[in-house]
């Protein structure tokens, strides 16, 4: 897996600046690389506690995991205290490294790296391929450009245009804040880096609960590049078995000797469509039947949608057979000029990506009578359909003289037993959808980065501006009735930029520091239009952000082995937000609000650090997060309503302890770390149903918790005890649990009665947090085998596993009726645990030719498993779920120079 990171090795007093953690490798972590070696070190870190019995089975599972790390770290003092110290009498130490394992931090900072080898070799596509390599770390999603990202089980499931996530996507030091633009796309990229927990300091802005760093590759004086080709196709008897491409290159070459340098990468992907829909047809409207009435009356509609008497179908003509297409490409421009003897380095970048793609579909579940039902507009999954008529002949049967209700209620009850054991059908890459669409969004990206060597201190400078626009139509019902259909458009841009200053030195202390500023400006334009019923509702809305930070963070060594860090950052963040909403039906109504809010805070960090060793280590560490508040779009006239129209914003105090080691000369690496996190007014996404609609709102939960651990290691068993050609397997493992809860969240929600509509409150309390696996764990093994003239040939197989996880704040039961009861059984508007495996094969020829050809299978037992699920039960009688690739398989060639 990545390379792990944890804290700040400062055993040896190397010369070195400290710098806000980098993916790149000129940010080196030079006490890491040095405490650590070459090797990858993996990190376990544990989080919270579930009152259930196999939470606490869990817990302690990893609690003698973590105990058995702290033995083996016991021993291995004993073995190197006495160790004559080989760095002794040295007294400045220059190291360099590559990839991003180097990451200096600014305090002990619980991550993890992955190189551009790592990233090749588990098929990393975009930002969220990651989460299955990464303990306590969820990505979801339910559209084609936007994700949810959780890190420890704190993060927001909003897709909204003006979503600003708790866990921050910086691409070469500019934030990604416009959230349709953070599905980074990754090609030429130099390293990729997770930080974990709340960043108190440093340019992170509203990082309360991690950050990702992206990081391309950057221009090298040298004429140097690859060129890559993949082929795959999805093997599965559940879907089409359709085709995927994907090209990329990359060239770096001298400009003028070497001081400018340049470098262009590229990417062009392509994949065929292979989710079935039943609505595909070739009929004019004019050749349609016409539906009649009376008892002999045949049914005149294509894939079960509702027919009006005397009318022909409404499904569009000419709808594809197939939906799921991807055509997308980007392109990457880098000039990079190093003045000689000014101590400068200039990069200048120019970054332009199109993704073109049919817009996602998903499952549709009844719920009506039900799960697998029928929905609001009578309509019925056909595999639904057929095995609620099997059943009801099955109990007919059985049961002569029963009524149609009762006999209709026994079949259900059987059918919604099979789907709570197996929640998707047998088919569920089909379903009929007669709105289906396009989604365009294109992205553009320009930025500076300038690093200035000046001799008391080091100055870097970020600027950067980003520019999307995006269109979106989507079959919202997944159904073959024009229940809520939409179209969007958005677009919006920002202006950012941030200076810092570090050194290692205050006058005669030695003293690490770093101190800087940021300054965002952004600007979000969206209207979003439904068809809800014979209702036509458009919402607009413009939000402005201005948002700064002033920061100052630094480390002193009290002693060879003892250090002290603290940081501090002052945090400021206005936004402008209007909204309007118009609504046409046989009138035209329009409503609107507008209001301006401005949110600061102080967040810092302090941390103790203590080396036992060269190889061991040991950190404590407390941090607090802030997050602004949120603007609600789908409340158009509560826009000044607190907790209606706008969400306040959340803080975080958070407290871990770390322990990082490396013994048997490096055989062995890894890291441990507990964790506790205190959340007041944590943000929560929530999609609310009523009879008239379905609303996206973020609401605030008054307390929220989460404590847990997470334990890596990294093993090369066979290193010097084995003949060369063998000696490389390398075993990897880490996991991580988590265990959380809401302490404090009631909401009122409406629900309907005989009478009307009426609010109804709502006690969350208790629950487990959405996204929050409570146990995960993965494991890669990949061994080189060197086989003399004939090359390299190295199989990799890795593995991971996920918890039950849910989706919504009710622990995956869906919406809380009005008797208190919830409408599912837990995790159903969820995951239930599952496990998916990857394999690959990869052959280099003998020297350095710089081929490199793989074959591999990706979620190879074709495991079904959902990106997202949301109840909408009360408003159309639905459960939509949305659902992860099938098994595909590949190969690949590259070629490097």
């Amino acid at each position: 897996m990545g390379n792990r990171i944890a804290g700040t090795p400062d055993t040896i007093k190397p010369r070195h600046r400290l710098r806000r953690p980098t993916a790149s490798a000129e940010g080196h972590r030079l006490g890491q690389a040095r405490t650590m070696g070459a090797s990858s070190i993996f990190r376990m870190q544990v989080t919270a506690m579930r009152r259930s019995t196999r939470a606490h089975r869990s817990l302690s599972c990893l609690l003698l995991a973590l105990a058995t790390t702290l033995l083996v770290a016991g021993q291995a003092i004993s073995q190197t205290t006495d160790r004559d110290d080989p760095f002794a009498g040295v007294e400045e130490m220059i190291v360099t490294g590559t990839g991003t394992a180097a990451l200096l931090a600014p305090q002990s900072t619980s991550a993890i790296a992955f190189d551009a080898a790592d990233l090749e070799a588990y098929g990393v596509d975009d930002v969220s391929d990651i989460a299955a390599y990464v303990p306590n770390l969820e990505i979801r999603s339910q559209n084609a450009t936007n994700a949810s990202f959780f890190i420890r089980g704190v993060g927001l499931q909003d897709f909204g245009a003006n979503a600003s996530s708790s866990v921050p996507i910086f691409q070469d030091g500019i934030p990604r804040n416009p959230s349709a633009t953070q599905l980074v796309g990754l090609f030429d990229i130099g390293g990729l880096s997770v930080l974990k927990g709340p960043q108190g300091s440093g340019n992170y802005r509203n990082a309360s609960a991690g950050v990702f760093i992206v990081t391309a590759a950057k221009p090298t004086p040298d004429f140097s590049g690859s060129a890559k080709v993949t082929l795959s196709r999805i093997v599965s008897a559940d879907a089409r078995d359709a085709n995927r491409y994907n090209f990329e290159t990359a060239m770096s070459l001298p400009v003028y000797e070497d001081i400018v340098s340049a470098r262009l990468s590229a990417r062009y992907k392509h994949e065929n469509p292979f989710v079935e829909n039943g609505c595909a047809n070739r009929f004019l409207f004019s050749d349609r039947p016409v539906q009649r009435g009376g008892v002999n009356a045949t049914y005149a509609g294509l894939c079960g949608e509702a027919v009006t008497r005397g009318r022909v179908s409404a499904v569009p003509e000419f709808l594809n057979r197939y939906e799921g297409e991807v055509d997308d490409f980007g392109i990457r421009g880098q000039f990079r000029v190093q003045p000689p003897d000014t101590g400068m380095d200039w990069l200048f970048r120019f970054e332009t990506s199109r993704m073109n793609r049919d817009s996602v579909v998903g499952q549709h579940l009844g719920t009506g009578f039900g799960l697998g039902g029928v929905d609001s507009g009578e309509y019925q999954q056909p595999e639904m359909a057929n095995k609620q008529a099997k059943y009801e002949a099955l109990f007919r049967a059985r049961n002569p003289g029963a009524g149609f209700q009762e006999i209709r209620d026994l079949a259900l009850n059987k059918l919604g037993r099979q789907l709570h054991k197996r929640p998707l059908d047998q088919r569920p890459y089909r379903g009929d959808f007669d709105s289906p669409g396009q989604t365009l969004l294109e992205t553009y990206a320009a930025s500076i980065t300038g690093n200035i060597d000046l001799e008391p201190f080091d100055v870097e400078i970020n600027l950067g501006y980003l520019d999307y626009r995006k269109s979106e139509w989507r079959d919202t019902d997944l159904s073959p009735n024009s229940r809520f259909p939409s179209h969007g458009n958005d677009q919006a841009w920002e202006f950012y930029g941030d200076i810092a200053l570090s050194g290692d030195q205050i006058g005669d202390a030695i003293i690490e520091w770093d101190a800087g500023l940021y300054a965002l400006v952004e600007q979000v334009e969206a209207t979003l239009t439904q068809v809800v019923f014979d209702d036509t509702r458009t919402n607009n809305f413009t939000q402005e952000i201005y948002s700064f930070g002033v920061f100052a963070q630094g480390r002193y060594e009290f002693r060879e082995a003892f250090s002290f860090a603290a940081g501090l950052r002052y945090n400021s963040e206005r936004k402008d937000f209007e909204v309007e909403r118009t609504i046409v039906t046989l009138v035209t109504i329009k409503n609107g609000s507008r209001n301006q809010r401005t949110w600061d805070a102080f967040t810092g960090f302090g941390e103790i650090r203590y080396n036992f060793t060269e190889d061991i280590g040991t950190y404590m560490k407390y941090s607090r997060g802030f997050k602004a508040g949120h603007f609600n779009p789908s409340k158009p006239d509560a826009a000044d309503q607190p907790g209606q129209g706008f969400a306040d914003p959340e803080s975080v105090d958070a407290v871990e302890w770390g322990l990082d080691y490396a013994f048997w000369d490096a055989r062995i690496s890894g890291s441990s770390a507990l964790f506790y996190y205190n959340y007041k007014n944590y943000q929560v996404f929530r999609l609310t149903t009523t009879s008239n609609g379905v609303f996206r709102a973020i609401q605030n939960a008054r307390r929220a918790r989460n404590y847990g651990a997470e334990v890596g290691v990294s093993i090369t068993p066979l290193e010097g005890f084995a003949p060369e050609a063998i000696e490389g397997l390398r075993i990897k493992f880490e996991g991580g649990w988590l265990a959380t809860n809401f302490t404090e969240f009631t909401n009122t929600e409406e629900r309907t009665f005989s009478g009307g509509n009426f609010g109804v409150s709502l006690d969350y309390s208790g629950n487990q947090l959405i996204n929050a696996a409570n146990l995960q764990v993965a494991m890669t093994f990949t061994w080189p085998l060197l086989l003399g003239s004939l090359g390299t040939l190295t199989p990799q197989y890795d593995f991971t596993w996920t918890d039950d996880i849910p989706f919504d704040p009710n622990e995956g039961r869906g919406e809380i009726l009005t008797d208190g009861s919830s409408r599912f059984s837990p995790y159903l508007v969820g995951n239930r645990a599952y496990i998916l495996h990857n394999v690959r094969l990869t052959w280099e020829p003998p020297g350095e030719s710089g081929l490199q050809i793989a074959g591999w299978c990706r979620n190879l037992t074709d495991q079904r498993y959902k990106t997202f699920s949301v109840d909408v039960s009360t408003f159309s009688g639905q459960l939509l779920n949305f659902v992860g690739d099938p098994r595909t398989c590949g190969a690949e060639m590259q070629f490097s120079w």
